[in-house]
């Protein structure tokens, strides 16, 4: 790649409190970074115009394209071009890298200033202090968009209690973030390069619901649009499930079918069972139920494939509500946690337990380590996947869908009391995790 010949407008070395940013920044993005990157090295870290030229660089395009984050603590408001660069560096990168960035805040421009004056900081008179709305045109000239914001940050250097206080209090209150000395974003891709379609493979978990695998055959047969794979994973049913599992897959030798038996320790282990199983570059999850019926399964795939989100997540109280299809305190549930949970993540979240989620597949050790590290016990698995996608900056999209009467079988939701208790606690987990960063 061709860089303009003075990329940033810096030309001295970094000033103290400069440097002091920088390991602040770097502590900071390492917390949020999945221990799975760290561990083969597919992070970088980018911290001079010498570093930017020599990473972002044709003949570096082999180790470029396995990196699935990369850090430039150099902030966006030194650089000349920061559209050119942005342009440039997009022709390089694999569709799925994320580049997280950093910029001082417009409403610190003057306190700068006075930092300059004092030899604090080095001056900054040709860089452009961003706000949001500043930083958002940049952003709609290119082929990058925000995926998540990280409010982890409120003074330029560690003041002891006073420091950790501010970050709790901006954690409690996010808008409070405007008044922060820098902003940090995830960015991604908008439009992605790839042209052929991918296999998708439908986890299917099931227990106890042999009235509705044929029907699960047929309906995929009369509707999907795209390469698929049915993964069925029995979970220790004591009917007929499994036998109509192995019947419709030797009824129907065209359709790429797999049967995996879990331990019937719940839906969450289930769907790990069967998508540690499957064979495609994308993942569903499906209910057996068919209360989200196939031809709804096509807008995932194209949401995914396309790359509107990372985590695309179902939403079924968004249009009206079919007769029977839920019951009321469920509906009530659902309101409950998905205001809880969109304020916990800072993401908009309208439906947390449906049971239609899509992803890419390579991203599901990321969403287990999440569920291991915060010992996240998740009978459904659906909160996981929101908390873990959040906390690590994917970017979460809710789909609109029509959810339907249950088509056979009896509902899995019995205990509601008991679960609503599990779902508190795990949410009590997610608050400590997102928003009281003690560690």
């Amino acid at each position: 790649m061709q860089v303009e010949k003075n990329l940033i407008l810096e030309k001295e070395d970094k000033s103290f409190l400069r440097k002091k940013w920088e390991e602040i920044l770097k502590k900071i993005i390492l917390n949020k970074v999945p221990s799975i990157y760290k561990l083969n090295q597919e992070v970088v870290f980018l911290n001079n115009e010498e570093e930017l030229k020599n990473f972002f660089s044709e003949k570096n395009i082999d180790i470029i394209i396995k990196t699935k984050i990369i850090v430039i603590t150099i902030p966006l408001n030194n650089f000349t071009n920061l559209i050119s660069f942005l342009d440039k560096i997009d022709k390089l990168l694999d569709d799925e890298t994320r580049i997280i960035i950093n910029y001082f805040s417009i409403s610190w421009n003057f306190i700068f200033k006075i930092f300059s004056f004092f030899k604090l900081i080095k001056s900054f008179k040709g860089s452009l202090f961003f706000s949001k709305k500043t930083f958002n045109i940049f952003l709609n000239c290119t082929n990058f968009e925000i995926s998540h914001k990280l409010n982890d940050v409120f003074l330029p250097l560690n003041v002891p209690i006073i420091s950790k206080f501010l970050l709790i209090l901006v954690n409690l209150f996010p808008f409070l973030s405007i008044f922060s000395f820098a902003n940090i974003f995830y960015l991604r891709k908008k439009v992605r390069s790839e042209k052929t379609q991918k296999l998708m493979s439908l986890i299917i978990p099931c227990r106890n619901e042999e009235n509705g695998i044929v029907e699960i055959i047929e309906e995929a047969k009369k509707y999907i649009l795209f390469p698929y794979q049915i993964v069925f994973v029995n979970d220790l049913s004591d009917d007929k499930t499994l036998n109509n599992m192995n019947l419709v897959k030797s009824r129907n030798p065209e359709i790429n079918i797999k049967i995996i038996n879990a331990n019937g320790e719940g839906k969450s282990r289930a769907v790990d069972k069967g998508v540690v199983n499957s064979d495609g570059y994308f993942c569903a999850i499906l209910d057996a139920d068919l209360t989200v019926r196939m031809n709804d399964v096509n807008l995932f795939y194209s949401a995914i494939s396309i790359g509107n989100g990372d985590l695309i997540n179902g939403s079924r109280l968004i249009y009206k509500l079919n007769k029977n299809s839920m019951r009321l305190l469920n509906f009530f549930g659902n309101k409950f946690f998905s205001i809880i949970i969109s304020y916990i993540t800072s993401s908009k979240v309208t439906d947390t337990l449906c049971g239609t989620k899509c992803f890419r597949k390579n991203d599901w050790d990321v969403f287990e380590a999440f569920r291991a590290e915060n010992k996240l016990d998740d009978f459904w698995g659906d909160f996981n996947l929101i908390f873990a996608s959040s906390f690590y900056g994917y970017k979460l999209i809710d789909l609109p869908i029509r959810y339907y009467e249950r088509v056979s079988g009896e509902t899995k939701m019995k205990k509601r009391f008991y679960y609503f208790l599990n779902m508190f606690k795990l949410c009590i987990v997610a608050f400590s995790r997102f928003k009281l960063p003690l560690k």
